[in-house]
């Protein structure tokens, strides 16, 4: 059996021996405008790895081995403007049809008895499930990008890092899986090739890592979780396209006029993109027309620079919003912030989904809808993150612009036809948006197991009064508003290790004032400062400090044995933001898995398709909405869920057509 399959022959041999085994990797290598759309793209080279064999399939690559012209560009005269010449090859072999090859590879890839393994398993099984009208490869399902990450959530987890870690072999100096149609077709065989032959060793030799190191029931819930993430990638968001153009000219012109803004608190007129001429207004001497501030963080290169003895300019200060808002009471800041935000939104949520012609950026919205990545490993606390979109970072509900981008998020608008009483009727959708309460001040009263927010939840009691009463010696009834807020404001500080000077802005008060209601805070629930110490000496009693989430997932936090005590306090500071962010991440994959299955039950009305943080958002048809609540609700706080915690878990389902009306 050859390592490239160019025939039917030799591919039916290869199926025939990929068949007398349980298990097999797979990797594809994809091309287009949108190769890194799973639901879009085109598949041009297909590997497998097994026990003793490697193979490659390519199934259209345009390049021969001789390169009979270079690459290279082209002026246009009139223009200025390059045009990119794409190289020469020679002719490639002839190679198998894509109806050829995935006719053949069937009864691997839907058969139940095989596992199919893949580093980033979502990507490679939706790019290979268009080739069969949609229909998803059946499970058992593997990936060695999940496993790598609960192995070590800190390292880079990519195939080819692994690969030099754990081989020494850096076997592709050239990206080549980023454009394999510019490369050779011997050279893209090879990579092909070593790709799905690396994810199977690494395959092999994680599984007995992650049951050594007690994380077999980690990785089996994350698989569950890659499962529904297929059927959400395959779904996609719909979107309103003439809200979106709406919300394109509202932006545009908001801009301009802040813009205009920032010219004229600053005096004059610069590059309000410009590093450098932002650190000149910003920290120019007054006297030179600058705003007078004095910088406090330094650039990556001015750390650098700090650290080999040279004094640092200011332009080796940051201009970021992390420093602008220590200045907001500076009108140039205050308004250098809102342009940030305002522009973010457009060239994120506007430009980003529509496309930017200028950039040569396309849009991503493909039959007016719109199919993020959500990734499962994206982040150290076992978070969702999300790219194309990054819809994690949707500003909150709360503020104007928020609302304007999740109202570009709709039921679907195409109908169906069903059958009531005999008669054919046409139905709608509706979206079904859930999201857990307080879920992760509910997790800390759950390691806690006492206190006045374990007496809280049980009462019935919102957390922030329950926090309220406890530090300010009132009765839960008579808390104030501003009381309350304080209190939000100090949970938020107990579990993201928010400092004083942190807590002062948000309360709007001094920095002794803040500290002075941190220390009363520690007085008046002792609890939870006795956790965060006990919680500090269980990570310190590995060789690796670490500690474990609801699953058994570990979060390693290595600083945490630092002789340096400004490092070893920040790591104890991310000790408990951990463990509560990373068990509440749990809950809401546990509520994830349950909801996807009660969708497959139900696929004909019901289709689950994003998750934000603690939130679900789900597709029901419009006359199936109450039951449709009904499974939401089971799916997270039901029976198998609620006995998770010790405090009693809540969810609120909305039903609505668009996003931003959920809150």
């Amino acid at each position: 059996m050859p390592h490239v399959i160019l025939n039917r022959e030799d591919l039916a041999d290869a199926v025939a021996y990929f068949k007398q085994h349980d298990a097999f990797t797979f990797d594809v290598e994809t091309v287009g405008a949108f190769r890194g759309v799973p639901s879009q793209n085109q598949i041009t080279w297909l590997s497998m790895a097994t026990h003793g064999a490697a193979v490659a399939i390519p199934m259209g690559h345009p390049n021969g081995d001789v390169l009979i012209s270079r690459a290279t560009r082209k002026k246009n005269r009139d223009t200025g403007k390059f045009t990119p010449i794409p190289a020469v090859w020679d002719e490639p072999p002839p190679q198998l049809r894509p109806g050829q090859v995935f006719e053949a590879l069937q009864p691997l890839l839907f058969g139940e008895q095989y596992r199919k393994i893949a580093h980033n398993a979502v990507f490679d099984l939706v790019s290979v499930a268009k080739y069969y009208d949609g229909q998803l490869p059946v499970p058992k399902y593997g990936c060695t990008l999940v496993g790598s990450w609960l192995l070590d959530e800190n390292r880079l987890n990519g195939l080819k890092p692994r690969v030099v870690d754990q081989y020494g072999h850096k076997y592709d100096t050239e990206n080549v899986g980023r454009q394999v149609e510019i490369h050779s077709f011997s050279k893209v065989a090879r990579y092909a090739v070593l790709d799905a032959r690396y994810t199977w060793l690494l395959w092999k030799r994680m599984v007995p890592l992650l049951q050594a190191e007690g994380l077999s029931r980690a990785m089996s819930l994350e698989l569950q979780v890659l499962e529904t993430l297929l059927d959400m990638a395959l779904t996609g968001a719909p979107v309103d396209l003439d809200a979106l153009h709406a919300l394109d000219a509202t932006l545009t012109v908001e801009v301009a006029r802040i813009i205009e803004e920032v010219y004229k608190a600053a005096g004059q007129v610069f590059n309000i993109n410009s590093t450098k001429q932002k650190a000149d207004v910003l920290f120019g001497k007054k006297a030179a027309g600058g705003q007078g501030i004095k910088p406090s963080k330094l650039t990556k290169g001015g750390r650098t620079k700090k650290r080999e003895g040279t004094k640092p300019t200011i332009y080796d200060y940051s201009t970021d919003a992390e420093e602008l808002k220590k200045h907001d009471n500076n009108k140039v800041c205050a308004t250098l912030l809102e342009y940030q935000e305002v522009n973010k939104l457009l060239g994120t949520y506007v430009h980003g989904y529509l496309g930017d012609e200028a950039e040569g950026k396309p849009s991503i919205i493909f039959n007016g809808r719109i199919y993020p990545t959500f990734k499962q490993y994206g982040t150290v606390s076992g978070r969702f993150s999300a790219s194309e979109p990054n819809l994690q970072n949707v500003p909150a509900p709360s503020s104007p612009l928020g609302a304007a981008v999740r109202g570009l998020f709709v039921a679907p608008q195409e109908k169906v036809t069903v059958t009531q009483n005999e008669e054919s009727v046409e139905l709608g959708w509706k979206l079904l948006i859930a999201d857990y309460g307080q879920i992760e001040l509910r997790v800390m009263a759950h390691f806690l197991g006492y206190g006045a927010w374990y007496d809280g939840f049980f009462a019935g009691i919102d957390a922030h009064t329950a926090t309220a009463s406890a530090v300010f010696g009132v009765r839960p009834d008579d808390v104030t508003k501003d009381q309350r807020n304080d209190s939000k404001t100090l949970a938020f500080a107990t579990l993201f290790g928010a400092q004083a000077a942190t807590v002062a802005k948000a309360m709007h008060s001094t920095v002794p004032q803040a500290q002075a209601f941190l220390d009363l805070q520690a007085r008046k629930m002792p609890e939870v400062g006795k956790f965060q110490n006990w919680l500090i000496r269980e990570a310190l009693k590995h060789e690796i400090p670490h500690i474990r989430t609801l699953v058994g997932r570990k979060r390693r936090l290595p600083d945490l044995a630092s002789p340096v005590d400004w490092i070893r306090e920040k790591a104890e500071r991310q000790l408990l933001n951990s463990l509560i962010q990373g068990s509440a991440a749990d809950l809401n994959k546990m509520a994830i898995i349950r909801m996807g299955h009660l969708c497959r039950l139900n696929k004909d009305w019901l289709r689950l398709s994003l998750t934000v943080h603690d939130e679900l958002v789900v597709h029901c048809r419009e006359d199936k909405a109450e039951e449709g609540s009904s499974l939401l609700q089971t799916a997270m706080i039901g029976p198998g869920i609620q006995e998770v915690l010790k405090v009693p878990i809540t969810a609120d389902v909305k039903v609505c057509d668009r996003w931003s009306e959920a809150k």
